[in-house]
């Protein structure tokens, strides 16, 4: 690309308002945090709660049906869940199939969960207080069509 062209493209710059992977990813990271310090006291992170909590209200699960209940890639779920293992809050398995995985929750991942689980109500509550309940289910609807629109995109490609 010659020169002048590449100038003007960078003159015209990102057109059509706020990036919007900027901003949910800044949004992301701030709710993260705040959830993150709400309930440190468990030993549990935002991102490993829900997951974890997924998983202790199931008595077994297979890696790859978590991976889609949770909406995560089954390889970055693997990376999570063997941070989860070395923590002893979970037990990976193999199953009848060897190369199928089954993932337990241990009696230390329920109580870390069961620790959490008040905190992150408190959070969740003052969240909804914060924004106003219509606000905030405003957002989880938008938050769930936002996700439905870019699959869509995605498989466009």
């Amino acid at each position: 690309m010659k020169e002048r062209n590449t100038n003007a493209i960078l003159e015209q710059g990102m057109s059509g308002g706020s990036c919007t992977c900027g901003e949910l990813r800044k949004a992301a990271r701030a709710i993260t945090l705040l959830y993150d310090n709400a309930f440190k006291s468990s030993g549990l992170l935002s991102t490993q709660l829900g997951v974890l909590d997924f998983i202790s209200n199931n008595d077994s699960i297979r890696i790859s049906d978590l991976a889609k209940k949770q909406g995560l890639d089954r390889t970055t779920l693997t990376r999570n869940l063997s941070v989860l293992e070395r923590q002893g809050f979970i037990k990976i398995s193999s199953g009848k199939d060897h190369r199928t995985r089954i993932v337990t929750a241990t009696q230390k991942g329920r109580s870390a969960v069961a620790k959490a689980l008040p905190l992150w109500n408190e959070v969740q509550v003052k969240v909804k207080q914060q924004m106003g309940e219509n606000s905030w289910r405003e957002l989880m609807q938008n938050l769930g069509h936002f996700v439905t629109v870019a699959d869509q995109l995605i498989n466009q490609n």
